[in-house]
C-alpha cells in the first residue's frame, strides 16, 4: 500500500495511486446544500487535502473521482474558475509579505482573465478579478482559502503586524459581500475560529461546521474507515509486533484517536500519526514532532495554569471553546482550537463540555515538550535525570527519587517574583516531572475535607505528597494525617507511602522531607 505522507493534493494521491479514503460523499453534500462554509479542524489534519478536493470537483476533472462516491452523485459535471489561495508553508511577521503572497496569486489569475492597471487595493483588485472571470467563462467562481488564519496567529504578540494582517484579509475575505452574486461557492479552512474579529461581513459570514454532527468525520480517519481501508495493514503491523490483531488495534486506539469535534462522540483518529505508524510499523509521537506553536507554551507558563487538570477534565462553554482570537488570551479555547485538548463529553441542560488530552501521544507529547520549555536547557541535557527519576520511581526509592526531584527543580530558572507564580511554577514541574516518568499523576486532587497536593501510583506503592511553603515537613505529614488523605486514596493491594514536604520560595526548592508508610 501507498501512504500518502507528506501528499496533500487530491489529484496526485489519485494519480500517484495512493491510498485514498473516500470523503466525497460529504463534499458533495456542502456543495449541494449551500455557499458558504468554514471548517477549523487542528494541523495536520487533513484540511489541504479536503480543499484540493473541492478544487478538483469544481475544476470538473471527473477521471479523478472514478470509484469514488462522487461519481455516483455528480451527474453534471462543470468547470468553474477557481480561485485557491493557500497560507501553509509561510511566516507572516512582515504584512508587505502578506501582501506579495496574496498579488502573487492575483499576478497569476490575471494572466487568464485580465488586468486593470488602476485597480491598487486588495479587495477591489480580487472583487474585478472575480468578476471578469465570471464574464470570460460564464460561470460563477469558487474561492478556496486554505489556513485562513495563519497570518493571525502567525503574528500573535506582535499586536501592531496583527492588526495590519487582519486589515489585509479583511479586504480580501470582503469579497464575499462584495462579489457575492458572482460566487458560486466558497470554503475556508484554519486552526482558529476567528469569527469574532469581524473578519468577514456580518452578512457573509460563512457557515461554521467545525462542531456539526453531520462533518464529525471529514477530515481525519474514523474507526470504520480504519477498519474499512486499512485491516490487512493493521495485521501486518501486528505480525511484526507479534500481538494479536484486536490488541494491535487497541494499542492504535489509545494511541492516535479520541479526537471529538462535536457533541455526537463519533471518534477521529489523527490521519497524519496513523498513516506514518501503519507505514513505519512504529508507536511513534509523530504528530507532536511536528512542531507545537511557542505562544501556546508561553500562555501557559504566563497564566500560571494547573497543567494536572488537562488530565482529569476541564469543564468549558459552547462560548469559550469558540472565542480564541476575539482579543482576550483564552487559553482553553487555543488548546481545544489546536488539537491539544478535545471534547470528552457533552452536557446538553448546561451547553458545556468537558474537554481532555484526546490520546496518549498528545498527552505524552504535551507533558515532554512543556518540560524542556519549562527547563533552561536542553532535553538531551535532562535526559540522564529524568531517566535516573524514574528508575528510582520504579524501584520505590522514595529518598531516591525526592533527592532527584529536588536536583532537577535545582536546575530550573524561575523567573518571576511572584509567590503565586513561583508555587505554581513548582507544582506544575512535579507534575510534568512524574507524569513525564509514565505515571498518572493528579494535582490538588479534590477529596472530602481537603485537596491532596500531589497524588501518583506505581504497580506496588500509592504516593501521597503534601507540600507546604516555607514550614516545615513535619506540619505537612501532619495535615495528611489530620486530613486522613491517606485513608481517602487507599489501596487493597498497595501501601500507601506519605510524603511531607517544605518548599522555600526563598531557595525556590524543596529543602526537606520526611516519609512515612501506612
Amino acid at each position: 500500500m501507498k501512504y500518502p505522507i507528506g501528499i496533500q493534493t487530491f489529484e496526485e494521491i489519485i494519480t500517484g495511486g495512493y491510498q485514498y479514503i473516500d470523503k466525497t460523499e460529504l463534499v458533495y453534500k456542502l456543495v449541494d446544500e449551500g455557499k458558504y462554509y468554514f471548517l477549523s479542524r487542528p494541523r495536520r489534519f487533513g484540511k489541504s487535502l479536503l480543499t484540493t478536493t473541492f478544487e478538483a470537483y469544481f475544476q470538473g476533472k471527473k477521471d479523478l473521482f472514478k470509484g469514488l462516491a462522487m461519481e455516483k452523485l455528480e451527474k453534471d459535471w462543470v468547470e468553474y474558475p477557481v480561485f485557491h489561495i493557500d497560507f501553509t508553508g509561510d511566516f507572516y511577521s512582515n504584512p508587505s509579505y502578506l501582501e506579495e503572497k496574496i498579488i502573487s496569486h492575483f499576478e497569476k489569475w490575471e494572466v487568464l482573465y485580465g488586468k486593470d492597471e488602476r485597480e491598487k487595493r486588495i479587495g477591489t483588485r480580487f472583487e474585478n478579478l472575480v468578476i471578469r472571470a465570471c464574464e470570460k467563462t460564464g460561470k460563477k467562481a469558487v474561492i478556496l482559502i486554505d489556513e485562513y488564519d495563519k497570518p493571525l496567529t502567525d503574528s500573535i504578540g506582535m499586536q501592531d503586524v496583527q492588526d495590519q494582517n487582519r486589515a489585509i484579509l479583511q479586504s480580501l475575505y470582503g469579497i464575499m459581500k462584495r462579489a457575492d452574486q458572482h460566487i458560486r461557492f466558497a470554503f475556508l479552512t484554519g486552526v482558529t475560529r476567528y469569527g469574532k474579529l469581524g473578519i468577514f461581513s456580518a452578512a457573509n459570514n460563512p457557515k461554521d461546521i467545525s462542531n456539526n454532527n453531520k462533518y464529525n468525520t471529514i477530515c481525519g480517519i474514523s474507526e470504520e474507515e480504519l477498519h474499512s481501508y486499512f485491516d490487512d495493514e493493521v495485521q501486518a503491523f501486528a505480525d511484526e509486533k507479534d500481538v494479536t490483531k484486536e490488541q494491535m488495534y487497541a494499542m492504535l486506539k489509545e494511541k492516535y484517536d479520541g479526537y471529538h469535534f462535536s457533541e455526537k462522540i463519533v471518534d477521529v483518529y489523527n490521519p497524519f500519526s496513523l498513516l506514518n505508524s501503519l507505514s513505519d510499523r512504529q508507536l511513534y509521537n509523530y504528530w507532536f514532532a511536528t512542531g507545537t506553536p511557542t505562544y501556546l507554551t508561553s500562555m501557559l507558563k504566563r497564566r500560571s495554569y494547573d497543567l494536572s487538570k488537562f488530565g482529569s477534565g476541564i469543564e468549558a462553554t459552547s462560548e469559550t471553546i469558540a472565542s480564541f482570537g476575539n482579543g482576550e488570551e483564552n487559553m482553553i479555547a487555543a488548546l481545544y482550537q489546536s488539537g491539544y485538548l478535545t471534547i470528552k463529553s457533552y452536557d446538553f441542560s448546561t451547553d458545556s463540555y468537558v474537554l481532555g488530552f484526546p490520546n496518549e501521544e498528545v498527552a505524552d507529547g504535551f507533558v515532554k515538550y512543556l518540560l524542556v520549555d519549562y527547563m533552561s536547557k536542553g532535553m538531551d541535557e535532562y535526559d540522564a535525570d529524568l531517566i535516573r527519576l524514574k528508575r528510582q520511581i520504579l524501584s520505590d526509592d522514595v529518598e531516591g527519587f525526592m533527592s532527584q526531584i529536588q536536583l532537577i527543580i535545582g536546575q530550573i530558572p524561575f523567573e518571576s517574583n511572584e509567590v503565586k507564580q513561583i508555587e505554581a511554577n513548582f507544582r506544575n514541574m512535579i507534575y510534568l516531572m512524574i507524569r513525564f516518568s509514565g505515571f498518572k499523576t493528579a494535582v490538588e486532587l479534590p477529596r472530602l475535607g481537603g485537596r491532596i497536593d500531589i497524588f501518583f501510583e506505581t504497580n506496588t506503592r500509592v504516593y501521597v505528597i503534601e507540600c507546604k511553603r516555607d514550614k516545615s515537613a513535619d506540619e505537612a505529614l501532619s495535615q495528611i494525617d489530620m486530613k486522613k488523605y491517606a485513608q481517602k486514596v487507599s489501596s487493597k493491594d498497595k501501601p500507601v507511602v506519605k510524603i511531607g514536604a517544605n518548599f522555600s520560595t526563598e531557595e525556590r526548592n524543596i529543602v526537606e522531607w520526611k516519609v512515612a508508610e501506612c
